[in-house]
């Protein structure tokens, strides 16, 4: 993973509280890599969520969330 693309563009890592698959402390380094880049990089954690995101109750939030993200580079 190359932290220093400039072409990158903006980077939403959206984690889970209850995430156990891809702990806290993963999410945390990847984002702490990535906001190295000049690209906009940015981190969210669902409160109450596991891995399952987009498949579990309240996908509508996690939607919205990163609709909302992109929206502001649209």
């Amino acid at each position: 993973m190359n932290s220093t693309n400039p072409a990158r563009g903006p980077m939403l890592i959206v984690s889970g509280e209850q995430d156990h698959t891809v702990p806290r402390a993963i999410s945390d380094a990847i984002y702490n890599k990535q906001k190295r880049n000049i690209g906009v990089t940015e981190f969210v954690e669902m409160p109450g969520r596991g891995h399952s995101l987009t498949i579990d109750h309240g996908w509508r939030e996690v939607a919205d969330t990163a609709l909302a993200f992109v929206k502001r580079f649209a």
